[in-house]
């Protein structure tokens, strides 16, 4: 953290490096420091003095500050008593920092001290006074690390790992998208906010995509919080402050997980004041939304607040049949059980119609049918998920806090689908098909308790976090396919009372996890950090044929006690503004597969060594950062060709422990505002993932997860907000974006897409602090592509064609 030494009632301010002397740094982080810092002074020595247009909404005096400093990248400083309990007016219009803060602090008699770029607040009368006070230093406090009042692409930190950190002092390649790229991009899926996100993507079918990073799969988390286990659609971005992504093993926070990295969705909480925002969207398609969001105090003492979200959407595809109408409604409730302690009850419930679309078969001459054409049946399916969920958190007065967290989810997909069993005929354009009903009922219980805190040892403090978690998932499938022969699948969509049939299965499974997980942060040196952790995971499966006839409980053999997955990192800061960092960590994922003794393998067993620098400039408002990695993924499981009559898999065929993958690579990002009303997100990723080891003796050497993982992979997006110095103001309220998603091929044996790129385009008027319009389009060029790479008989989905959506919001 940056020590500020407030000397005296005049409140000079001293701003002291985070090492108290500098150090040598690597030619990265010197190229990656000269580059943003070039560009910064210039900026930061002119912003504070010229108007700017400000729009500021009633809040918090703290939080308007805040705001305000990122808005003219100057650091505004004060203690937490002087602003306490402070409301601001709102602001609207042309100011320079010196009117904006004039208008913030009138009637408060808080005092001004600028200079420079640094501003320092007082009460009032202090700064008249002679009486000098001994020098007192006070740590730079994130403990807020919410992004939707700062209107910054670039995030404070992140709470990925139970306390909330800046990025700097993360050991890990993490990106954060913010509430504001979201709504500037006019992002309303969790999956197109990932696509925007530097080195991850999504796979799969709409609305409950896979996402995956390095060359694997990723695990969710809920407000840092592990999600153990599938089945529920993602929830509508309404409900989401930010989006958080780690890459790279996270044992240490998710037990079981792939090694590719933990995705953490930090729901939306009630504000201090009051506020209420309502958007109407229309576009493409017949795709119509409307969103509401009201927030604010419900007692005269704001020890009672709420947040209520509604989203209700109604859009036809860009594919013959296709619809989709989610519903989600998100309600949550904070209360101060006393002035360190606080109570918060969430719920939610999600309704998504939708017809299901399993993506297309080929011809079979290897020819992809038209980008409107439809498999599957004409039948609405459904998913209806609810969630109940309570939190406490107590900060105790030596600073350590104790976190609470439970949750229960239940969710019911009650869905028809359909799929080709062989290419489509090209001559006669039949095919065999499979059609059915599926009914599937998904139950989570999960827990989380932690207490981190600060500790003295030798002379300097440090930190420890030390938890457990466990969670339960009782999930029921069931489903009866029929098949149909000759079946025009590209226009005959109506299956008919075969599908109305009774499900004659249903079989239960139940999967438990638990873990004790520990991090410490010890303060080697002024500059140097150590970062070490642990997780003591224990994972337990367990199902049965339930119906027709119920049978006994089968306990896999697929099962863990006490694994341990370490990580330890180090953090050096070089400078004010600039860390390097190196980190190793691990992960584990059991296997099912039986060897030839009928023994289930040993779970897959993962690490990862990585290397890097981040920075942050203009005051933090952009952040940088590039990293090195290698990952191996040992014990994956391979076919046994000198065994066979294996009974734990339907062909017989046994399996070892024999795999091996290695996925190594390089990236960068750049994120935040290099200029006053400029917003920028960038990011660059190299990834070359394969087979170093395999039954099969001609993948070795060969890419892995071809089809998912492209080795090239780049994402742009900018913004402007035209400034009042701009062509004499005349476009004042007027903003402009563009932003670019580009890779390189994805594959299978039987399927090639080729490198690509799309663009965006975004324009939008504000004329006042109330009222917004922008028009959004996406697929500028009308790129035909395959954003789902499939097999010849399923998963060949297109990218969506050029389309629009106008949208019109209102903020009070």
């Amino acid at each position: 953290m940056d020590i500020i030494t407030m000397s005296g009632n005049t409140h000079k301010i001293i701003m002291h490096s985070r090492t108290g002397r500098r150090l040598p740094a690597s030619f990265g982080a010197v190229l990656l420091g000269l580059c943003l810092s070039a560009l910064a002074a210039p900026i930061q020595a002119q912003s504070a003095a010229q108007p700017q247009m400000v729009s500021l909404t009633a809040q918090p005096l703290s939080s308007a500050l805040r705001g305000l400093g990122r808005q003219f990248s100057v650091q505004i400083v004060y203690l937490p008593e002087t602003v306490a309990a402070r409301q601001s007016p709102a602001l609207s219009g042309q100011y320079t920092l010196d009117q904006a803060l004039g208008q913030l602090l009138t009637g408060t008699g808080i005092q001004v001290r600028r200079s420079g770029n640094n501003v320092s607040l007082s009460p009032a009368g202090e700064q008249g006074q002679a009486t000098q006070l001994a020098p007192v230093q006070v740590r730079a406090s994130r403990q807020d690390m919410s992004s939707e009042d700062t209107g910054s692409y670039a995030a404070a930190g992140a709470t990925i790992g139970k306390s909330p950190l800046s990025l700097r002092e993360i050991p890990q390649s993490v990106s954060v998208m913010t509430r504001g790229q979201m709504d500037e991009q006019g992002f309303t899926r969790v999956a197109d906010a990932i696509n925007y996100t530097t080195g991850i993507s999504s796979s799969g079918y709409p609305d409950t995509e896979a996402f995956n990073s390095r060359g694997f799969g990723t695990s969710l988390q809920y407000d840092g919080v592990p999600l153990q286990g599938l089945g529920a659609p993602h929830l509508d971005l309404a409900i989401y402050d930010r989006i958080e992504v780690m890459r790279g093993p996270a044992g240490l926070l998710s037990g079981t997980a792939e090694p590719g990295g933990v995705v953490n969705l930090v729901r939306k909480r009630p504000t201090q004041d009051g506020r209420f925002t309502a958007q109407v969207s229309a576009g493409s398609w017949s795709n119509f939304r409307g969103e509401v969001d009201a927030s604010g105090p419900l007692n005269k003492e704001g020890s009672l607040r709420g947040r209520l979200v509604a989203a209700y959407q109604d859009k036809d595809q860009y594919y013959d049949q296709g619809r989709s109408t989610p519903t989600t409604l998100y309600g949550v409730l904070e209360y101060d059980l006393a002035p360190s302690t606080t109570l918060g009850l969430t719920a939610f419930y999600s309704q998504l119609d939708f017809r299901n679309f399993n993506g297309l078969a080929l011809y079979d001459d290897g020819s992809m049918p038209d980008r409107r054409s439809f498999v599957g049946p004409a039948r609405t399916s459904s998913h209806e998920t609810y969630e109940l969920g309570a939190d406490l958190t107590h900060r105790f007065d030596n600073r350590w806090v104790f976190k609470a967290n439970y949750s229960h989810k239940e969710s019911t997909y009650k869905g028809f689908s359909s799929f080709a069993l062989k290419p489509i005929s090209l001559q006669t354009g039949l095919t065999d098909m499979q059609a059915g009903r599926i009914h599937n009922d998904f139950n989570w219980d999960q827990g989380d308790v932690s207490v981190t805190g600060p500790f003295d040892l030798f002379g300097r403090e440090h930190s420890l976090t030390v938890g457990f978690n466990a969670a339960r998932n009782n999930t029921y499938t069931s489903s009866r396919f029929h098949q149909f022969p000759n079946w025009d699948a590209l226009n005959d969509f109506d299956y008919g009372s075969a599908l109305d049939q009774p499900i004659l299965n249903r079989n239960q499974e139940i999967v438990t996890q638990s873990g004790v997980y520990a991090s410490t942060r010890l303060k080697l040196h002024d500059n140097l950090t150590a970062v070490l952790g642990g997780r003591w995971s224990n994972y337990e499966s367990k199902s049965r044929s339930v119906d027709p006839a119920t049978s006994a409980w089968k306990v896999s053999d697929a099962k863990a006690s006490g694994e341990f997955t370490p990580f330890a990192g180090l953090v050096l800061d070089v400078s004010n503004n600039i860390s390097l960092y190196s980190s190793y960590a691990e992960s584990f994922v059991p296997q099912s597969q039986q060897d030839y003794t009928g023994k289930v393998l040993d779970p897959r067993k993962g690490w990862q060594l990585e290397a890097g620098a981040k920075g942050e400039f203009f005051d933090g408002r952009l952040n940088g950062s590039i990293a090195v990695y290698r990952m191996r993924d040992t014990n994956r499981a391979v076919t046994d060709t000198d065994h066979i009559g294996c009974g734990g898999s339907p062909t017989g065929t046994c399996s070892r422990a024999a795999g091996l993958v290695q996925s190594q690579g390089w990236e960068m990002e750049v994120v935040g505002s290099p200029a006053a009303g400029w917003d920028l997100g960038m990011g660059y990723t190299y990834t070359d993932v394969r087979y170093r080891q395999d039954a099969v003796q001609a993948n070795e050497g060969q890419r892995f997860n071809a089809n998912l993982v492209p080795k090239h992979l780049f994402r742009l997006w900018t913004h402007y907000r035209f400034q009042p110095q701009d062509w004499d103001g005349r476009l004042t309220g007027w903003s402009v974006g563009a932003g670019v998603q580009a890779q390189s091929n994805l594959l299978t044996s039987d399927v090639y897409q080729g490198g690509y790129a799309t663009m965006s385009a975004k324009i939008g008027y504000k004329p006042n602090e109330n009222w917004e319009a922008s028009l959004a389009v996406n697929n500028l060029f009308d790129r035909r592509y395959l954003s789902s790479v499939g097999y010849p008989t399923f998963l060949n989905i297109y990218g969506a064609p050029r389309n629009a959506m106008l949208n019109l919001k209102y903020r009070y």
